[in-house]
C-alpha cells in the first residue's frame, strides 16, 4: 500500500501541472500593457472603404516614439482563435518566458493599436509612403510594440504593414479598396495592380 501512494501522487501532480499549462481562451493569461499610450490616439472610422475602424493620432507622435502596447490573451498554436485577424506571433527569444503560448490574439485586449488598418508599401512597384508606423517585437513583455516610421500629425490615420504572413489579398483585391489607395498616388489601376505588404 505504501508503494502505491508515492505513484499516485506523482501521477496526480503531473496530471494536475500539465493540464493547467494550457488554458481555454477565455482562461488564458492577458500580456499587460502601458494604457497610457492610447490617451495620444482614438479609434474612429477608417478612410479606407471597408476598413471599419481605423486608429487616428489625437497629439503629434514623433518619429520612433512609441504609438502604443500591443495587449491580449496569450494563445498556443492549437488555439480555434488564431483564425481571426487580430493574432501576433510573439517572437521565439520570448518563447521561453510565453511557454506554451506562441501568440498573441488581441481582439478584444489589444488596446488602441489593435486596430491601426493595413496600407501598402508599392503599389505597381511604386512606393507609395503610406505606412507611418512599423510592428516592433520584443524579447519580453509587451512582446510587441508599434513605433512611428515618421512623424505623425494630430488627425491622420495611422497605417502600418502585418508583415509577410498575413493574407491581404481577400481586402486588398476589393475595387474600392484598390481605388482607394491607386487614387491617393493619382495612379489608374485597373489594367495593372499589384501591391507590396
Amino acid at each position: 500500500m505504501n508503494k502505491r501512494l508515492p505513484f499516485i501522487i506523482v501521477f496526480l501532480t503531473v496530471s494536475l501541472v500539465s493540464s493547467s499549462l494550457v488554458l481555454p481562451a477565455e482562461e488564458a493569461p492577458l500580456v499587460k500593457i502601458n494604457k497610457e499610450y492610447d490617451r495620444r490616439t482614438v479609434i474612429k472610422k477608417s478612410r479606407i472603404p471597408g476598413a471599419g475602424n481605423g486608429l487616428f493620432a489625437v497629439v503629434k507622435i514623433k518619429k520612433e516614439d512609441v504609438i502604443g502596447e500591443l495587449g491580449g490573451r496569450l494563445i498556443p498554436d492549437n488555439d480555434p482563435s488564431r483564425g481571426n485577424h487580430y493574432i501576433a506571433s510573439i517572437p521565439e527569444c520570448a518563447w521561453q518566458e510565453t511557454h506554451p503560448y506562441k501568440y498573441l490574439d488581441s481582439k478584444d485586449y489589444g488596446a488602441n493599436v489593435s486596430r491601426i488598418n493595413f496600407a501598402p508599401s508599392k503599389i505597381n512597384d511604386k512606393d507609395t509612403n503610406f505606412q507611418n508606423a512599423a510592428i516592433k517585437q520584443l524579447c519580453q513583455r509587451p512582446y510587441v510594440i508599434f513605433i512611428a516610421l515618421k512623424d505623425i500629425e494630430p488627425g491622420t490615420e495611422i497605417w502600418s504593414s502585418y508583415g509577410p504572413h498575413y493574407e491581404y489579398d481577400k481586402f486588398m483585391k476589393i475595387a474600392q479598396v484598390r481605388d482607394f489607395f491607386c487614387g491617393l498616388l493619382k495612379m489608374n489601376c485597373r489594367e495593372k495592380y499589384t501591391y507590396a505588404h
